[in-house]
């Protein structure tokens, strides 16, 4: 049968519409990724990576509709514990992490430049930049990382200054001596000369070490001490105010990274970047009202004048020496990074107490 020009018409017009249309499934490629870290959504930089880096990675994702990510989350010791978190990924057990550098001071020196130069900044954005722009300059520092199978993205921190958490007052750098106090084990660099033990420990186990008399207090910061309750044990913030540091490395593992699209990578570099401010954001935001709840649980904040801080300061060994030396034993440029980092320091204006490496 002839068919009319009228029915050739509307033919021809369904099938160029079905063209545009193309087909009804999306052709985006899942690829999956298991997230790695210790902690668990109750670390600040882990709710952050929750609620802002996995959801921008798959928004920016979506603009193209070529890749989406199957995230896989094992946080909270799911896959690795306490320090577990660098072999969880140089051993193939998680696709991209957080790693909490000062556990792996021996792996990674270079991240361990801000806990070897107290008192000299509390803005942990600016650094976290300078941080990451120090590894952008120096690109042996990134290379590090490739000796443990692990590609680098950023560095973060969630630590806008680092205080003395006690279970009894203390008000001066000799009221330390004979006492346990807990720390990550970079940061116990501030107690040096003080006669204090350090010990080395974990964020999850501090309220129960306190809380039992194994510690008598820990460098902590004021997020750590409301969000897991530590006020009920150790009800006295000294604010000494060391500095911030930047105590985190998102990585991928370089297996994983080798074999994903050029676009994946682009994304995750980026918004691995962008996470590392919104992050550094977030901590100063909640440090002001973790200092309030603080207070309203019956804590005391003790003040520390200008005075102490310099005596406290002045006290100390050059830090930097044993930072250097570390750094040198790796083939990296010690000396040089430190003194970049100090300008940088000096040219944003930082509260700087003691200009490291110029003893």
């Amino acid at each position: 049968m002839k068919r009319r020009p009228k029915e050739l018409v509307g033919i021809t017009l369904l099938g160029l519409s079905l063209s545009i249309l193309g087909p009804a499934t999306s052709a985006s490629e899942s690829i999956r990724m298991i997230a790695v870290d210790s902690s668990s959504t109750s670390a600040l930089w882990v709710k952050v990576f929750t609620e802002y880096f996995m959801p921008e990675v798959d928004r920016r994702l979506a603009e193209s509709d070529n890749y989406d990510i199957d995230w896989n989350p094992a946080f909270g010791g799911t896959i690795a514990k306490t320090k577990g978190v660098l072999n969880s990924l140089q051993h193939d057990l998680a696709d991209i992490g957080i790693i909490t550098t000062p556990y792996h001071a021996d792996k990674v020196p270079f991240y361990n430049l801000p806990y070897a130069t107290p008192f000299v900044s509390n803005d942990v954005g600016l650094i976290a930049r300078t941080m990451s722009g120090l590894a952008d300059k120096y690109s042996i520092i990134k290379k590090t990382w490739e000796d443990y199978g692990i590609h680098y993205l950023t560095t973060a921190g969630s630590i806008d200054t680092y205080n003395l958490i006690v279970t009894d007052p203390i008000v001066a750098f000799d009221d330390l001596r004979g006492r346990k106090i807990g720390g990550v084990g970079s940061n116990m660099l501030f107690l040096k000369g003080s006669g204090s033990t350090g010990v080395t420990s974990d964020l999850i186990d501090w309220y129960n070490n306190m809380a039992t008399g194994l510690l008598d207090g820990i460098i902590g910061w004021s997020e750590a001490v409301v969000a897991y309750k530590l006020y009920e044990v150790a009800p006295y913030i000294l604010d000494i105010q060391f500095g911030g540091a930047t105590s985190k490395a998102i990585v991928v593992n370089k297996r994983t990274w080798d074999r994903l699209p050029e676009e994946v990578r682009q994304v995750l570099q980026t918004t691995a970047e962008d996470y590392r401010d919104e992050l550094a954001r977030e901590t100063d935001r909640i440090s002001a009202r973790s200092r309030e709840e603080f207070v309203a649980q019956g804590g005391t904040i003790i003040s520390v004048t200008p005075e102490q801080r310099l005596e406290w300061v002045s006290k100390l060994p050059d830090l930097t020496e044993a930072w250097v030396a570390a750094m040198d034993e790796k083939g990296l440029p010690g000396q040089e990074i430190l003194s970049d980092y100090m300008e940088i320091m000096r040219e944003n204006r930082q509260p700087i107490i003691r200009q490291w490496g110029e003893q």
